[in-house]
């Protein structure tokens, strides 16, 4: 344990370690902080300082203090005002300890928290670390990057905010936390905390269970996981991220603590579940993101948990086929029998004989999940409407034809993100159909009424399923007590 923490205190402090030992130290309070050639006004501008900066004090002149910038190997003097003087030894602990609370607390102070924890850090003692003071010290760390890499990722920065927050994020890479720099699907990048102090806090000894829950969320983010990450890897990637998220005593939280913590369980157990698909383990995944789901307690959520809500009732839609034993063989229809096979490497087919038993009607193969638990006969038996998810987090609605033709409903027009499109029941020769989709920078939540032919355009549709009559009438009692999307 001590090891643990000593090796922490080098990599978190190492900008403050880095001061001479007959020096004290200071942390710059605000951005653009001038660094000056003397102690005046008019003096030559050196360089621009930002906020949490580490600085050697080496004198005062007046109103000005003589520093060092070990980062720039640079000396110049700064004002008083605009800097913190660090105290020394374990008689500084408790004073950085609340300056830290405080700081944790205010948007834009990111560099300067980190400022303190590497300082706090320096200070404490391996004991104070493995106790109660060292996991609200893991907390607030984890607290002010998750914060930093938000700001550094907003879309709507001035050209000064953008300035900020990349000079607050090159602070935090000298305090030991680089944002992490993850490829996006669409080629852009996304920028994420780093992983130690989540990674500690979950495993402290005196973290209390609000504090492993926020490291576990952090874990675990969906939009941490870079989109070149090899297809081979991603089992293993999302039973490390279910582990992070088990073994918190739901008792011990808040109902938020614990719906959020349900909805990232619901979310994660149903992606372990799509990339052990050809594994008997892929259905017990299913059942705990099932179970996750149920476990919720509606009233206590709140408009934060709209995202990630919307985000678990996507993931889990398709796992209540998943759940329960799909028949490889399928109903008959217009004299062609359905039948699930094995393709190539990695796929299943749905595979369609004429009466003869030899001729192929249909072969639609896919490397994903077909979900023959879910397949309904449409009045009169004309097709068959299946729930088929290619990917993770995405479910398309397939409706095959007596003459073996197939056509496919996907989630939104988009590009494909987070959605399901999936057959809420049938009224008279109408298809109803409940889509719900993240794409392209859209949200799309739809209840639709289309023709026999479920072609592309539908003949009604509404935000809310209860405003069309087709739905009040025609929605199968299953889907509105099961579906995620009929919440």
């Amino acid at each position: 344990m001590k090891r643990t923490w000593i090796a922490l205190a080098v990599a978190l402090g190492s900008a403050v370690l880095s001061v001479r030992a007959d020096a004290g130290t200071g942390l710059v309070l605000q951005d653009q902080t001038a660094l000056r050639a003397a102690p005046k006004e008019a003096a030559p501008l050196l360089t621009p300082l930002w906020r949490g900066e580490a600085l050697e004090l080496r004198g005062q002149r007046g109103d000005w203090l003589q520093v060092w910038d070990p980062q720039r190997q640079r000396g110049g003097y700064v004002r008083q005002a605009a800097v913190m003087p660090l105290g020394e030894g374990d008689a500084s602990v408790p004073e950085l300890a609340a300056q830290l609370r405080l700081v944790r607390q205010q948007p834009g102070a990111e560099a300067l928290g980190l400022g303190l924890a590497a300082a706090l850090v320096e200070r404490a003692s391996p004991a104070w670390l493995a106790g109660p003071g060292g996991a609200e010290l893991l907390e607030g760390l984890v607290t002010l990057q998750d914060r930093l890499a938000a700001r550094a990722n907003s879309p709507g920065l001035s050209s000064s905010q953008q300035a900020a927050a990349s000079a607050h994020t090159e602070v935090a890479a000298r305090y030991g936390h680089p944002l992490r720099s993850l490829a996006r699907a669409d080629g852009s990048q996304w920028l994420c905390p780093a992983e130690e102090p989540a990674r500690l806090l979950r495993g402290h000894p005196a973290a209390s269970s609000a504090q492993q829950v926020l490291a576990a969320l952090q874990l675990t983010r969906p939009d941490c996981i870079a989109a070149d990450t090899p297809a081979i890897e991603l089992p293993a990637l999302h039973i490390r991220r279910a582990q992070w998220l088990d073994g918190i005593a739901l008792q011990a939280l808040t109902p938020q603590q614990r719906n959020r913590l349900l909805l990232r369980r619901a979310g994660v157990q149903a992606s372990v579940a799509f990339a052990r698909r050809t594994s008997p383990e892929a259905r017990g995944a299913a059942t705990e993101a099932l179970a996750a789901w149920t476990q919720l307690i509606p009233a206590e959520l709140t408009e934060d948990d709209a995202p990630a809500l919307r985000e678990a009732a996507i993931r889990i839609a398709p796992m209540r086929w998943l759940a329960r034993p799909g028949a490889h063989t399928l109903p008959a229809m217009g004299g062609m029998s359905l039948s699930l096979q094995a393709g190539g490497p990695g796929e299943s087919c749905l595979v369609g004989l004429d009466r003869d038993g030899k001729t192929e009607r249909l072969r639609r193969c896919s490397h994903g999940l077909i979900h023959t638990a879910s397949a309904r006969l449409s009045p009169g038996g004309r097709a068959m409407l299946v729930a088929v998810q290619p990917l993770d987090g995405w479910t398309e609605l397939w409706r095959i034809a007596q003459d073996g033709s197939v056509q496919v409903l996907p989630p939104s027009a988009e590009v494909p993100g987070l959605g399901v499109a999936e057959l809420a029941g049938f009224q008279g020769g109408q298809i109803l159909v409940a889509r719900e989709a993240e794409a392209g920078g859209k949200l799309l939540r739809r209840f639709e009424v289309y023709g026999p032919e479920l072609d592309g355009t539908p003949q009604r549709w509404s935000g809310e399923a209860g405003l069309l009559g087709a739905f009040q009438r025609g929605a199968d009692a299953a889907w509105k007590a099961g579906s995620p999307l009929a919440r």
